[in-house]
């Protein structure tokens, strides 16, 4: 199952979002499929929206907290310049498994922080 995370608009859209990512990932585990989510580098690091930032950290962690329990979970944090067939690549990869879980990937994304203003 590939989870792709889209910016929400508002507070309410992160709780819609965070609501089919869990039935998603719900059905995901209990039939044994792969999980790879599909993050902004720059909501990681709260660069944009505070929706946003909320959102992708949630589900990075539901990615930690799924390996953990031993479900095959990944996630790609991809940067505004990521080149399609690179994320597609290491989508592939990670849906495929082969002893690699519970790892963020970065695709074309800066690994610099938000700085103070």
């Amino acid at each position: 199952m590939i989870y792709t995370a889209q910016p929400p608009v508002d507070f309410a859209a992160v709780e819609e979002h965070l609501l089919d990512a869990f039935r998603r990932c719900q059905a995901a585990a209990r039939d044994e499929e792969p999980i790879v989510f599909v993050l902004h580098q720059a909501d990681l690091l709260g660069q944009r929206t505070v929706p946003g930032a909320i959102l992708a950290n949630a589900l990075l962690s539901a990615m930690r907290t799924l390996a953990a329990e031993g479900h095959r979970a990944n996630a790609v944090a991809t940067g505004g310049d990521a080149d399609p067939e690179d994320l597609q690549h290491w989508i592939a990869q990670l849906s495929e498994g082969r002893g690699v879980t519970g790892e963020l990937i970065h695709v074309h994304a800066a690994h610099v922080g938000k700085l103070p203003t």
